[in-house]
C-alpha cells in the first residue's frame, strides 16, 4: 500500500501568514486613528491647546503619522485577499452574506471608535467595500468573454458597485472596490497584478509596500482550522469595540 503523497509546501508567505500581517497592521492603524486621532488629538485642537496630559501637539501628531504610515499596509493586502478568497470560494452567494454580516456588526464599534458615537451615517465600514467588490468581481466573472476579457456588462456591473461604495461612503468607496476588481483581472499575472496595485496606491504613501508582501505570496492557504478563520472575521468588529471603549471611556 502506498502513501498518498502530500503536496509541497512552497516558500514564501501563505494566505493565513498574509491574514495575520494586515490584522496586526489595521490594529496599529487604528490605535492612530481612534486612540490618538480621536481620542486624544481632535479634542485637544478643538481646545486651541498645545499639550495633552503634558504631552506636546506635535509629538502626539508624530506618532499618530508613524502608527498612520503603518496602518497603510493593511487594506491592500485585505483588498488581494478579497480576491484570494473569491477565486477559491465555493460559494460566492455565502461569501458575501458574511461579510454583510459583519459589515452590520461593525458598524456601531466602527462609529464609536472612530466618530464617538453609536450612528455616524456619513462614513460606512470596510466590510461594505469588501462585499461589494466581491459583488464586482462576481459580475465581471458572469459576463467574461471567451478570450478571458471582461464584458461590456460586467464592466457596467463592476461600475455600479463602485458608485454605490462612493454613495454609501464606505471606507476607501468607489477606489476601493475599483482596486479590488483591478487586482482580478490581472490574477494571471502576479508581477503585473502587484505593479497595478502599487500605482492604484499610490495615493498613501506607505500603501504600494504592501505589495512587496503580496510578491511572496506563495499560493497557498496555510495551516489555518475553522477556529482561526472565523476569528479573522470576528477580529475587525472586536478590536473596533475595545478601541472605542478606550477612546470614549478612558480618553
Amino acid at each position: 500500500m502506498t502513501e498518498t503523497a502530500k503536496a509541497p509546501v512552497r516558500c514564501g508567505l501563505s494566505g493565513t501568514a498574509l491574514k495575520y500581517i494586515a490584522c496586526i497592521t489595521m490594529l496599529i492603524d487604528h490605535i492612530g486613528a481612534s486612540c490618538i486621532e480621536a481620542g486624544i488629538l481632535l479634542p485637544a485642537l478643538a481646545a486651541g491647546a498645545a499639550s495633552c496630559s503634558g504631552i506636546p501637539v506635535s509629538t502626539l501628531l508624530a506618532a499618530d503619522r508613524v502608527l498612520r504610515y503603518i496602518g497603510r499596509l493593511a487594506f491592500p493586502i485585505f483588498c488581494f485577499l478579497a480576491v484570494e478568497g473569491f477565486l477559491h470560494t465555493h460559494d460566492v452567494k455565502k461569501y458575501v452574506r458574511r461579510l454583510v454580516l459583519f459589515g452590520l456588526l461593525s458598524e456601531v464599534p466602527f462609529d464609536l471608535a472612530f466618530f464617538r458615537t453609536p450612528f455616524a451615517p456619513q462614513h460606512q465600514n470596510v466590510y461594505w467595500t469588501l462585499a461589494l467588490g466581491v459583488l464586482a468581481m462576481a459580475g465581471l466573472k458572469r459576463f467574461e468573454k471567451e478570450n478571458g476579457l471582461p464584458g461590456w456588462q460586467g464592466l457596467v456591473w463592476a461600475g455600479g458597485c463602485a458608485a454605490l461604495a462612493l454613495v454609501a461612503n464606505t471606507d476607501y468607496h468607489a477606489i476601493g472596490v475599483l482596486i479590488i476588481c483591478t487586482l482580478y483581472l490581472t490574477r494571471a499575472d502576479r508581477k503585473r497584478q502587484c505593479l497595478a496595485g502599487a500605482l492604484l496606491f499610490l495615493f498613501e504613501l506607505t500603501a504600494p509596500l504592501a505589495f512587496v508582501l503580496v510578491w511572496f505570496y506563495n499560493g497557498q492557504r496555510g495551516a489555518c482550522s475553522p477556529l482561526q478563520k472565523k476569528a479573522f472575521y470576528w477580529f475587525y468588529p472586536v478590536h473596533l469595540l475595545v478601541l472605542a471603549g478606550i477612546t470614549n471611556l478612558m480618553l
